[in-house]
């Protein structure tokens, strides 16, 4: 399976502390945060270091726009779960009337969803 992800490749991605801060961080922020401030923030003085962490959280759980990082749906919901918050008859209930908002699904109860070439839906 050389170059091919593996199912564990998004938990393995959590299994750092630095990464677990970033995340907790955008979770906390009421609108998406800027590079530095973020590193800031987690108090990670290493920008190549930070980054790094960073760029491996995008693959699964974070999203960046022109006005800095946030959370992507799954980000937030592995957060929620982590902090003992996740309800699955809210997530439900919380859903659009088009589904799930990563896969569409109108059933959908999956409280992580990660495709295989490492992309969000």
């Amino acid at each position: 399976m050389d170059g091919e992800e593996t199912l564990t490749d998004p938990l393995e991605v959590l299994t750092s502390e630095i990464r677990v801060r970033i995340l907790r961080e955008l979770a906390e922020a009421d609108r998406p945060l800027p590079f530095t401030e973020l590193r800031e923030r987690v108090g990670v003085r290493d920008s190549g270091k930070f980054n790094y962490h960073l760029d491996r959280l995008c693959s699964y759980f974070v999203r960046r726009d022109q006005a800095g990082y946030e959370l992507h749906h799954a980000g937030s919901r592995i957060v929620a779960a982590a902090d003992g918050e996740f309800d699955a008859d809210a997530a439900a209930d919380a859903a659009t009337a088009d589904g799930c908002p990563v896969c569409g699904d109108e059933d959908c109860e999956k409280l992580y969803h990660v495709h295989l070439d490492g992309r969000l839906g």
